[in-house]
């Protein structure tokens, strides 16, 4: 068992990982980053691919009228009153600094000649605030934290080591505080232990859990279910966004102006199916022009009855060999789209897509897990020394979230939690942790000739997409819980590699966590809709649902109404529309 020892491990080399190291490091912190993948090359805020990857900052460059205190009550709007207040209120605070920060360490963005940041307007938002450089942001974000990391390593005050290749799966805790945490080799099983006092989760979602997804291989939730083992609720972990996004041969979200240009959409049959799902009394020209400014899935407008159509088309076996549908543009002129649709033109065509005669492959694609490990202002969680970041903590997005927000939120936690973590006292413990290694080893022996843990997961994963994604019923929503539970069933005679089982394990918990509370929220709000519920943003539910892990057994706790007072008074006034 290879064994190491640092000050601060940051679990994941995605945007909110590489802040955190970045933070800790300039505090003086030696850091390890242990990351699934490559370095620099990995991890959603690199991979994910759009037409406008957003950084949402209140610069007020584009609108005077913009400021952070907008974009605070944007965040809890459109977060359907669920976010933590104070949480949101950071994001929109710190966010413009991060930016900034960002291009002062050599990010190349999108400026008017004036030298002020191009911003355009993002679902969620009332003002245009998000900032970045069309497909390319997420790249650039991860290209620039990683140069700073190997400057910080050069001058110091600390360091950034890198663990390629790893897989983190527990956080060893010893009477509520963390020892350390140990991991698994991507490709060959080999164990490894990091004693250390203070760990960051900034690993990503889970989205491998559901068959049509946008994330990166290696999305397995490995840093929720460790914060679940280690004693941390979840909360809002019902929140999970949805998007129409291209499923083959590539991914890339059908955001903005594909909407905006009256595409033709149609199912394997050739019919187009939309106006067979669209209620009397709503435009459906409108309805698919404001996909446009509605990218993920939200009960909000009357873009969701596009996708339910297209949801329902796919559940119902009128999908593709790829479980699609087709939106094609090849009615329209070549000229057109090769300018009013010139970044995902431009992008698509280097992958073999060609806007101007073929028709893509789309479906709603989960793209982001709004809840996560509870933290609190500093990105702490309740367990000593460990804290989260990014898509792995929870609190500071509620039942959705604006465009551009997910890439400021990543900035801003993850500069907390960084700063946090280098402040904790105390000492990793070698021995501890290695013990606590070998016991979970010995947890995750695959059987010989039993069922392979691919198969497993496919069929949970479909079942998870059907249940529990665009249209929920308590029916559905049983369904999918059942197939996470048959599936946990399932993996303990399972064969596999070591670290395969380990993720497949953390996707069955992490279907429970999703399927449980979105059987009780019995209303629709935000990216959770209920379609045999009647009642929609309930004022008796402006509450989050909080899960723990007692044993085997997810325990879901109701949380007292979220009172919203001072500047946030009245914006129940705002949830509708």
């Amino acid at each position: 068992m290879r064994m190491h020892e640092c000050d601060v491990l940051v679990v994941g080399s995605g945007g909110a990982g590489l802040r955190a190291a970045v933070a800790a490091a300039e505090a003086g912190a030696k850091v390890i980053v242990a990351t699934k993948g490559t370095p620099g090359a990995c991890g959603t805020t690199y991979t994910a691919a759009s037409d406008w990857m957003a950084f949402g900052a209140a610069f007020g460059h584009a609108d005077e009228a913009d400021s952070p205190r907008e974009h605070w009550i944007d965040i809890m709007v459109k977060g359907g009153l669920l976010c933590t207040p104070e949480l949101a209120r950071a994001i929109a605070e710190d966010a413009p600094a991060r930016f900034q920060e960002l291009e002062d360490w050599g990010a190349d963005f999108d400026k008017t000649e004036d030298g002020r940041f191009v911003q355009i307007l993002s679902d969620g938002a009332r003002y245009p605030r998000a900032c970045g450089r069309g497909a390319d942001t997420g790249p650039i974000i991860v290209r620039t934290l990683m140069e700073r990391c190997r400057e910080i390593s050069r001058t110091g005050p600390g360091s950034v080591e890198f663990l390629p290749r790893t897989m983190i799966v527990d956080v060893a805790v010893d009477g509520g505080t963390v020892r350390g945490a140990w991991g698994l080799g991507m490709e060959n099983d080999e164990p490894v232990a990091i004693a250390t006092p203070a760990v960051v989760l900034a690993g990503g979602g889970a989205g491998e859990m559901f068959a049509l997804n946008v994330f990166p291989m290696g999305a397995t939730g490995d840093g929720y279910a460790a914060a679940l083992r280690a004693g941390c609720p979840l909360v809002n972990f019902e929140f999970v966004q949805i998007g129409p996004s291209i499923v083959h041969p590539i991914h890339f979200a059908l955001s903005g102006v594909f909407w905006r240009m009256h595409p033709k959409i149609t199912n394997v049959l050739g019919e187009e199916f939309i106006p067979r799902y669209i209620p009397e009394g709503v435009d459906i020209e409108q309805a698919i022009f404001i996909k446009g400014v509605s990218y993920p899935f939200t009960i909000r407008n009357a873009s969701k009855w596009v996708d339910v159509a297209v949801f329902s088309e796919i559940s119902q076996g009128r999908g593709t060999e790829h479980r699609g549908v087709f939106m094609g543009l090849a009615h329209l002129d070549d000229r057109t789209i090769e300018q009013d649709a010139c970044v995902p033109f431009e992008h698509l065509l280097k992958s073999g897509l060609d806007l101007r005669t073929d028709a893509v492959e789309f479906a709603p694609a989960v793209q982001h897990f709004n809840g996560g490990a509870r933290i609190d202002i500093a990105g702490r969680t309740c367990i000593a020394g460990l804290l989260a970041a990014g898509e792995n903590a929870g609190g500071q997005h509620g039942a959705d979230r604006p465009g551009g927000n997910a890439l400021a939120d990543s900035q801003v936690f993850g500069r907390r939690a960084g700063e946090a973590a280098a402040e904790v006292d105390g000492a990793g413990d070698a021995e501890f942790v290695r013990s606590f290694a070998e016991s979970g080893l010995a947890a995750l022996q695959p059987a010989a000739g039993g069922e392979d843990v691919d198969a497993i997961l496919s069929a949970m994963a479909w079942e998870m997409w059907k249940g529990g994604t665009v249209v929920r019923t308590a029916e559905s929503l049983a369904q999918a819980a059942l197939a996470a539970e048959v599936a946990s069933e399932r993996l303990k005679s399972a064969s596999g590699s070591q670290r395969r089982l380990a993720e497949a394990r953390n996707m069955a918990l992490l279907g429970r966590c999703v399927a449980l509370p979105a059987s009780m929220r019995e209303e629709s709000r935000g990216t959770h809709y209920r379609a045999d519920c009647d009642a929609v943003n309930d004022p008796q539910w402006q509450r989050q649902i909080e899960l723990r892990l007692e044993g085997d057994e997810i325990v879901a706790e109701v949380q007292p109404l979220i009172e919203l007072s001072g500047e946030l008074s009245g914006l129940e006034k705002k949830l509708e529309g």
